[in-house]
């Protein structure tokens, strides 16, 4: 399966990474491949990286129906271990990735809404109030059983939530939100398939690599905040394993959607996945997880 990239053309008023500097070129041809992509956009547009809501990542992971498996998610139970504005706001992204899970498996009402209920207060905690309001929870409570409305709203929780840290300067707050997210999501994905279930599931989990290292990009540029410094560090574990992963190389194509604004840029490096590699992904990616969903000491 080919990378694929959705660029937004123009103004975006959701959270998302804007490339801030430009790199260079390695040879002829990534240059050629840039000018290729640059000439496709136009020199008016404005590139615009996006990361993906968690149940995105999990529309685009699992693409067809599988048994999902709720055990994994972080119990609602450890929300009181959480007790400074660090480890509230890391888990907040965990159980928002969580709601987002539980609403795919859309067989236990009562999971979902205890969900909801702890993110709100890790919302209230982290100064983030009101997104989770009286008419969400309403639409929740009359869509618990159609899982393209849940969806909706959990697409709509979390970019409520970013754009409100992102308007108001606590970018710091959105990485370790995100964080939790991502870290969460994948851990998900990774123990939810057996390597030998399905060649292509297994590779949209791997694929997330090119979501993941724009994502690093963003978190990397608020390095020096004193919250943001040490989840930097499983992030950057994160990626040294993306890193060390073998590829192979396919011709760029650019195309844009006909019914929207968006361009689809396909190709570039494939991942080539073995079993060694999806043993190595689970193993780091849990070990990362386990210590962000640790009490607060533990990731301080």
């Amino acid at each position: 399966m080919k990378m694929k990239l959705i660029i937004v053309l123009g103004f975006f008023t959701f959270f998302a990474f804007t490339q801030c500097k430009s790199e260079k070129k390695e040879n002829s041809q990534q240059s050629t491949e840039h000018e290729e992509i640059t000439q496709a956009f136009g020199n008016s547009d404005k590139v615009v990286y996006m990361l993906p809501s968690p149940d995105e990542m999990f529309s685009e992971i699992f693409i067809e129906d599988l048994e999902l498996k709720p055990e994994y998610v972080n119990p609602v139970t450890n929300a009181t271990n959480y007790v400074d504005i660090k480890s509230q706001s890391i888990n907040l992204g965990v159980y928002i990735s969580d709601f987002a899970y539980l609403s795919a498996v859309n067989d236990n009402t009562t999971d979902e809404l205890e969900y909801l209920k702890v993110i709100r207060e890790l919302m209230d905690k982290v100064n983030l109030y009101g997104i989770v309001d009286e008419n969400m929870l309403d639409r929740i409570n009359n869509n618990l059983m159609v899982k393209d409305s849940l969806d909706k709203i959990s697409q709509e929780l979390y970019y409520k939530m970013s754009n409100t840290l992102e308007s108001s300067d606590r970018n710091n707050i959105l990485v370790l939100v995100s964080t939790g997210a991502i870290v969460e999501a994948l851990y998900l994905a990774i123990n939810n398939i057996d390597f030998d279930q399905s060649g292509e599931i297994i590779q949209n989990i791997f694929d997330q690599k090119f979501v993941f290292d724009n994502y690093y990009e963003f978190a990397s540029q608020y390095k020096d905040d004193i919250y943001v410094k040490t989840v930097l560090k499983e992030l950057t574990a994160i990626k040294d394993m993306f890193d060390h992963l073998d590829f192979s190389e396919t011709d760029i194509e650019v195309t844009k959607e006909s019914d929207n604004d968006f361009l689809v840029i396909q190709g570039g490096k494939e991942i080539i996945v073995t079993e060694e590699a999806y043993i190595g992904f689970r193993e780091n990616i849990t070990n990362v997880r386990t210590l962000l969903v640790s009490i607060s000491k533990s990731i301080n």
